[in-house]
C-alpha cells in the first residue's frame, strides 16, 4: 500500500515539473534591468487610474482587486484604451473592451499572441525611459523576439 503512495506522489511531482504549470498567467515577463528606483513611481503618476472618468472602467478597476495577485494598475487614455495590472517584473492583467468584457491573463484564450505582444511593447516602451543603455539594449532585444 506505501508503494502505491509512493507512486501516485512521484506521478504528480512528475505532472507538476512537465506540463501542468509549463504555462503561467502572466501575459509577459518585464526586463528590468538598471531600472531607475523611481521609474515605477513615475509611471504610475503618468498613467495614473485616478484619471479615469468612465464608469464602466471604474467598473472594472474594482474587478482587478478581486483576481488572484494583487497588482498595480495602469490607465491608457490613448488607442487602444485599456487597463494592465502588473507586478514589478511582469504584466498579470489586461482590460480592454474591444477584446473582452472580462480582465484576462496570459492563459486566457481571448488574449492572443498578439495582443500580448503589443501589451509587452507598450509597456516595455515605457521602462527603456528609465533605464541604463544596458537595459534598453535588452529590452530592445526582447521587444523584437517577441
Amino acid at each position: 500500500m506505501k508503494f502505491i503512495y509512493l507512486l501516485i506522489i512521484i506521478v504528480l511531482f512528475q505532472s507538476c515539473r512537465y506540463g501542468i504549470n509549463e504555462k503561467t498567467s502572466w501575459i509577459c515577463d518585464l526586463n528590468t534591468t538598471c531600472l531607475e528606483d523611481n521609474s515605477w513611481t513615475l509611471i504610475m503618476k503618468e498613467y495614473s487610474i485616478d484619471s479615469i472618468k468612465d464608469v464602466k472602467l471604474l467598473e472594472k478597476l474594482q474587478d482587478f482587486k478581486s483576481q488572484p495577485f494583487q497588482t498595480n494598475v495602469l490607465y491608457f487614455k490613448d488607442e487602444p484604451t485599456e487597463l494592465i495590472g502588473f507586478e514589478y517584473y511582469g504584466i498579470r492583467y489586461v482590460y480592454n473592451s474591444k477584446i473582452s468584457n472580462q480582465i484576462l491573463n496570459g492563459l486566457s484564450p481571448q488574449l492572443s499572441d498578439k495582443e500580448k505582444k503589443r501589451i509587452h511593447k507598450r509597456i516595455q516602451t515605457l521602462l527603456m525611459k528609465y533605464q541604463c543603455k544596458e537595459g534598453k539594449a535588452e529590452s530592445k532585444n526582447t521587444i523584437s523576439e517577441n
